[in-house]
Order: C-alpha cells, then sequence, then structure tokens
C-alpha cells in the first residue's frame, strides 16, 4: 500500500508491499550529523515489522534503507537489526555511507545461534559444508549446542549449522536434521 510523507512542502511516496504503513518515529542514525530520519513503519505480515527509513536535506526527501525486523538505532551511525529464523534470533549490522546516506549491510561469515537441544534421532555431522566428511554420529538423547548458522547464498532450506556434540566435537548439520531430528528448539513464527 502506497503513501505519501511530506516534510517542509516536499513530497515523496513509498509503498509497503500489501501492507498498510501504522505510523512513523523519528530517529537519529548518527548523532555526528546534522540530520535526523524518519522510520515509516508497518507491523507487516505475522508481525514481520518493516521500517522504511528517510532522510530529508532541506531540498529532498531521500530513502536511506528498508529494514525488516526489528532494528536498533545506536546513533553512531551503526543500526542493529534482529530477525526471528525459526528457533534463533540472527543479528545484522547495518553502517551509514557518509557519502550515500544510505544503510549498507555489514557482511557476516556466519551467524551466532547459541541454542541447546536434545538429539531425538541420532545423525552425523561433518567437517566441512558440504557435508561430505564425518566427524561424529550425534547420540540419541544426548544434548548439543548450535553455535552458527551458514546463510550465505543460501536458501532457508539450504541453512547449514555448526554444531557442538556432547564430547566437544565441532561439525556442520543440514537445516533438515535440525528441523527433523532434534527436539527442545524454541521454534515460533
Amino acid at each position: 500500500m502506497k503513501f505519501c510523507l511530506e516534510i517542509s512542502g516536499k513530497k515523496i511516496e513509498g509503498e509497503f508491499y500489501g501492507e498498510i504503513s501504522d505510523g512513523f518515529l523519528i530517529v537519529d542514525i548518527d548523532q555526528n550529523d546534522k540530520y535526523k530520519e524518519i522510520a515509516v513503519h508497518t507491523p507487516g505480515p505475522s508481525d514481520d515489522d518493516e521500517y522504511l527509513i528517510y532522510w530529508y536535506d532541506g531540498e529532498a526527501i531521500r530513502k536511506t534503507a528498508h529494514l525488516s525486523r526489528w532494528p536498533e538505532f545506536l546513533g553512531n551511525g551503526i543500526v542493529y537489526v534482529d530477525g526471528w529464523i525459526g528457533f534463533w534470533q540472527c543479528r545484522d549490522k547495518y553502517v551509514l555511507n557518509n557519502s550515500t546516506r544510505e544503510l549498507e549491510k555489514v557482511p557476516q561469515f556466519a551467524y551466532y545461534v547459541g541454542v541447546k537441544a536434545t538429539v531425538k534421532i541420532s545423525f552425523p555431522i561433518f567437517k566441512d559444508k558440504e557435508l561430505k566428511e564425518k566427524v561424529a554420529l550425534l547420540s540419541k538423547n544426548s544434548e548439543i549446542e548450535i553455535l552458527l548458522c551458514d546463510m550465505e547464498n543460501k536458501t532457508w532450506e539450504e541453512h547449514i549449522y555448526l554444531i557442538k556434540s556432547k564430547s566437544n566435537l565441532l561439525g556442520w548439520a543440514s537445516n533438515q536434521d535440525i528441523y527433523d531430528k532434534l527436539e527442545g528448539l524454541p521454534l515460533a513464527d
């Protein structure tokens, strides 16, 4: 659904795909510059908050970012955005590019998960992300810890997880093994 943002007689239209804007808030991404930003909000589907962030330079209104889920504006040019990924919370970092005035996502090689679970069906963990060379076979009823998730250039079904076994061995497992063969995960939509 489209909305119109007007500042000092200047207007810009924005759109949340299929969702209605329910308001806005003023944020300060970088307290060391002379600007404040406007975050237009929609609760999104299934309470998946979305924000379109704009800034005004006295001449025009410009888009800075489109953020999903739950941003934390630190005031130092950094914005953390937390999101729920089935049973764990991921965190992305965005940095304000002072030249373009856009928020740029900082790439990570993996995301910290830090969730413990119990093995309900025994399965192997692997040395490599291709899941080829076996490190260990996780025993039924053993407690494990999911340390990392590699989501880089992967669909949700292709995510792989680094697991620490009860004997402190590390190995990678598939998304399907995580969901099908573990219990005690804090699952939520």
